[in-house]
């Protein structure tokens, strides 16, 4: 069953700073400056320990409590009770205090009272967040725009530079290495290449064995364990504090189940682990390694060649790999390499044009060939 107490909270006077003044008043008692929405905004209710000491117990004070959320003039900006019809400061309508001419009667009297304030010596009212909403949205606009400046792309006219090509003959024999595999493994015949071609990998001297291949886990009994397990142990008060929009706070509170933890002793199946072995075998066999490379390096078209090593013996034979790149020059002297397929390579002219995709955070991101009307 759920019980509900009310209160007034304290707020401050943001004109005269007096502190802590009871939700119930409208004006600070000290400067007679009427409550505001923010100083509203800003009021705190009772400690907890406080709350039910401070309930408001006259009836006539609980129906003002419960009447409902203040209303703000749109002409001086005065907090007002629910119930009222009109200002309590300034007698200003409250139909019409919600319209346009209201709130720029409300802006005029807020420069007014600040100069007021100023000449008094007294603090401006807080809460002209006006100008401050403005510069937030100014900032997150500004925010927004370098994220798009930053990734951007754009295209930028370039020329074919440089051409570069790279060769690489590589010399491999065929050679015994020493290799293993799970399961049984036989013998058998290989046959040597004849001009670097033709071979057949033997399997020689095998050895085999038992070898570690894994763990097992597995069942191996019961055992006894700590554990901590959760009980009802009676109720306990879960209290909640919301604000009436009014200058009062009402903390309503339930009877929960409390719950505790206990240590008890429970028994599990037993896990044990043991070695798996299964068979190993080890091998001499032959495989092509590489032994030698040789590269050749040029740039354009003319001249593309791999080297070589003369005359090969029959457990030889070589394999040849290229490398291709085509440098672009823009803005004069800035360049962008790219490595490409041969057939790219081949397909380009030193001199020729080309688009650059760029952007500003990242650079040249590509390149393509112009289109048509480019």
């Amino acid at each position: 069953m759920a019980t509900s107490t009310t209160a007034w909270g304290r707020w401050d006077c943001t004109r005269c700073g007096k502190r802590d003044i009871s939700g119930r008043e409208k004006r600070c008692p000290a400067c007679g400056d009427p409550r505001e929405q923010h100083e509203l905004d800003a009021m705190r209710p009772p400690s907890e320990a406080d709350f039910a000491a401070a309930a408001i117990t006259d009836a006539s004070e609980l129906r003002l409590a419960h009447e409902g959320p203040d209303w703000t003039c749109g002409y001086c900006g005065s907090n007002n009770r629910a119930g009222a019809g009109v200002c309590g400061s300034c007698g200003g309508a409250r139909a019409a205090a919600a319209g346009g001419g209201g709130r720029v009667r409300a802006q005029v009297l807020a420069a007014i009272d600040e100069r007021e304030d100023v000449e008094a010596g007294l603090r401006p009212k807080k809460g002209r967040w006006g100008r401050r909403l403005r510069i937030l949205a100014v900032a997150g606009a500004g925010a927004g725009g370098l994220g798009y400046w930053g990734f951007s792309e754009h295209d930028l006219e370039a020329r074919l530079s440089r051409l570069e090509w790279e060769h690489t003959t590589h010399l491999e024999g065929w050679q015994d290495v020493r290799r293993g595999q799970w399961g049984r493994v036989s013998a058998r015949p290989g046959k040597a290449p004849v001009g670097g071609a033709g071979e057949v990998a033997a399997i020689e001297s095998p050895h085999c064995y038992d070898k570690h291949a894994r763990d097992e886990r597995y069942a191996c009994g019961s055992e006894s364990y700590r554990d901590t397990e959760s009980y009802t142990c009676g109720t306990r008060q879960e209290c909640s504090t919301r604000s009436n929009a009014n200058g009062s706070f009402t903390r309503t509170c339930r009877s929960v189940s409390k719950t505790c933890t206990r240590s008890v002793t429970k028994t599990r199946t037993k896990y044990c682990t043991r070695p798996i072995y299964e068979l190993w075998c080890d091998y001499t066999t032959q495989e092509w390694a590489q032994v030698r490379e040789k590269t050749v390096r040029g740039e354009g078209h003319e001249g593309l060649r791999f080297d070589d090593f003369g005359a090969l013996a029959d457990d030889q034979r070589t394999t040849q790999s290229g490398r291709y790149a085509l440098t672009f020059t823009y803005d004069d002297d800035q360049t962008y390499r790219a490595e490409v397929p041969r057939g790219e390579y081949d397909a380009w002219s030193i001199g020729e044009r080309a688009i650059l995709s760029f952007e500003r955070l990242r650079g040249v991101t590509g390149y393509r060939r112009p289109r048509a009307g480019e």
